[in-house]
């Protein structure tokens, strides 16, 4: 059953966000890509504003675009606190925001400080959550941030078609790398401080001198998502080291393609890891993360990260199903009609599906 109203008509959703991924380009926003086709997947009528421009000013630029297009839905959600913002400035309608994690948990420096100008925007994400209708965060940690606020603990789902146990030895071949070289994989860009790289280096350095042979460390720059996959699928492992996170969504797809997964205790990764075999959670600390990472090197344990996946319910059609619940809860308070959230029959078996930005419902700034 689709998401309808007592008219027997579509609800309609206008998504709020930063860029989309577009032409290759590697972008952090890539699981919301995925989340607006398992929503529309589910009968929800959405729509795409992308908020783009000169950093600060460009949510102030969207506002006048955004109030006109937001005349035409039900309901707006918004991704990010400043995209929020322009949600709540431009418009009355019910308004749903997702929390990313930087925007309510600070961006850390390479020391792991959180400068003014972060502790400035924690500051304001916190003052709009009130204000706004319904609260979606990735975390429990970032829930408690929200303190007095209620809100939904609802992580990002993860394509489990798209991210699923394939070859190692096909992957390096498509890749075109060393067949025989043990790799562990960084998600992330090393030049950004919140994902502490010199902290993964050392521990790959660490393991590589207990091991006494190479350790490829093979960073996520520059690569295109739809080669993330294989990307997966062609290393031994990964190993989680950021300062800050929400629920890092790179560790569902990881646990989900039973890639064994090193990490620091970060965002929900403790929880995502509890009891899964394969995976790891330990200090920070270059020889706990380094003796992990020989660990699973040397004895290669069984993963069992796919399975942990699906039982979490944590596939884009379970979570798509409980966005729908908070769009209902959000409609409901402003009276709307209650809306349907099963999705179609067949879902979880159909094959994963393109967002494209030619898409006409899809519009920038």
């Amino acid at each position: 059953m689709g998401v309808r109203s007592s008219a027997s008509r579509t609800v309609r959703v206008l998504v709020l966000s930063s860029r989309l991924p577009a032409g290759g380009r590697s972008l952090t926003m890539a699981p919301l890509v995925r989340q607006i086709d398992s929503l529309r997947a589910a009968g929800v009528d959405v729509s795409s504003y992308q908020v783009v421009g000169l950093p600060k000013i460009k949510y102030l630029k969207a506002i006048p675009e955004v109030r006109k297009l937001a005349r035409g839905v039900d309901l707006i959600h918004a991704h990010y606190g400043f995209c929020g913002w322009v949600a709540r400035l431009a418009s009355d309608r019910p308004i749903v925001v997702s929390l990313m994690g930087s925007d309510l948990l600070g961006a850390p420096d390479r020391e792991g400080r959180i400068g003014f100008w972060s502790r400035w925007e924690v500051r304001s994400t916190r003052h709009l959550a009130p204000r706004v209708d319904q609260v979606i965060v990735k975390s429990v940690e970032m829930a408690a941030v929200l303190s007095g606020v209620p809100s939904h603990v609802i992580p990002n789902g993860v394509d489990i078609e798209a991210f699923r146990p394939r070859s190692r030895t096909e992957a390096r071949r498509v890749l075109g790398w060393p067949p025989d070289v043990p790799t562990v994989l960084f998600p992330g860009n090393p030049e950004h401080p919140r994902k502490a790289y010199p902290l993964a280096r050392a521990a790959v350095e660490w393991a590589q001198d207990r091991l006494g042979r190479e350790i490829r460390l093979v960073a996520l720059r520059g690569v295109a998502p739809g080669q993330v996959a294989t990307y997966m699928n062609a290393c031994d492992a990964m190993v989680l080291t950021s300062f800050s996170e929400g629920s890092p969504n790179v560790v569902k797809e990881a646990m989900a393609s039973d890639l064994p997964v090193v990490s620091v205790p970060v965002g929900d990764v403790p929880h995502l890891l509890e009891d899964v075999p394969g995976c790891f959670v330990c200090s920070r600390d270059p020889e706990a993360l380094g003796e992990r990472l020989v660990l699973v090197l040397r004895e290669r344990p069984a993963a069992g990260g796919r399975k942990a996946v699906q039982a979490r319910g944590l596939d884009l059609a379970s979570v798509a199903a409980r966005i729908i619940k908070v769009y209902e809860a959000a409609l409901g308070s402003g009276g709307h009609p209650s809306l349907g959230t099963k999705p179609p029959d067949g879902f979880l078996d159909s094959g994963p599906r393109q967002h494209s930005l030619s898409d006409p419902t899809v519009q920038k700034a």
